[in-house]
Formats: C-alpha cells, structure tokens, sequence
C-alpha cells in the first residue's frame, strides 16, 4: 500500500473537517461539565433553602402553639373575678373621664356621688356599718338565701 492516498485531496478535505469536528467535541465536553457543576450548585442551593424552609416551618409552629397556649392563658385570666372586678373598675373610670369632660352637668353630681360612696366604704372598714358587698353577694345568690332565711326563723305553733 503507497502513502499517496493521506495526501488525496479527499483526504485534505477529511483534515479539514476533522479539526472542527474535534473542537466542537471539546467544547461539548467543557459545556457537558460546566452543566455538571451548576447542577450540583444549584442542588446545594436548594437543600440549604429547603432546610431553612423547614426551620422556619418548625418555628412558625411552636410560635403557633406557644400563641395558643398565651392566648388560653389571657383568656383564663380575663374570666377570674378579681380580673373582671378590676376590668369593671377600668371601664368605670374611663367612662368618668369621659363624661366628665363632656357632660357640663355631670361633673358635681358625679363628685358628690363618689364622695358619698367613699364614705360608705370608709365607714364599712372602720366596721360603722354592715359591708354592702357582702349582702349583694347573699342577694345574688338569691332563692338560697331566701331557703336559709325561712329555715333559721322561729316557726309560729
């Protein structure tokens, strides 16, 4: 066999062909890799994001329960008496303030009218008088203390 053919003008033609053909291939291997590397960024990325994601679910919902919980707390606390004693006290004293400053002639009836229940109170603490407090409760509580009132009394014979 002769050498002649590799210098064939159908074998320059092939030369020729072959060094673009083997540029794109590398090329298609550089691009093939880098696709590679962003895949595996891109990757890392999203778990990182899905772990916070998952940290903050989990946060959103112990905040969730611990606002629950607060809020049976309030709640408890709002229906005990000595917090509805002192939310009537508050709404009483906002509603004084109010009508004093725009009610002309509410204001010395009001003053007199609180004067003469401290003195009442005043004088339920130095033990003058009966606590008024007292019998509203035994009133409240009405047909049980009517019950023991008819069962303590003298009968007539």
């Amino acid at each position: 066999m002769s050498t002649d053919w590799f210098t064939q003008p159908a074998a320059f033609g092939f030369y020729v062909g072959l060094i673009p053909a083997l540029v794109f291939r590398f090329q298609l291997f550089l691009a093939r890799r880098d696709i590679r590397r962003s895949e595996s960024q891109q990757f890392g990325h999203i778990k990182s994001l899905t772990d916070a994601f998952k940290k903050v679910q989990d946060e959103l919902t112990s905040t969730q329960a611990e606002n629950e919980n607060l809020r049976i707390k309030i709640h408890a606390l709002q229906i005990s008496p000595e917090r509805q004693k002192m939310r009537q006290l508050e709404v009483l004293n906002r509603a004084e303030q109010r009508l004093t400053i725009s009610a002309p002639g509410f204001a010395p009836a009001w003053q007199t009218a609180k004067n003469e229940a401290l003195e009442q109170l005043e004088q339920e603490e130095r033990g003058k008088s009966a606590p008024k407090q007292v019998f509203a409760q035994l009133v409240s509580s009405g047909s049980a203390l009517f019950s023991r009132t008819k069962n303590t009394a003298p009968s007539d014979p």
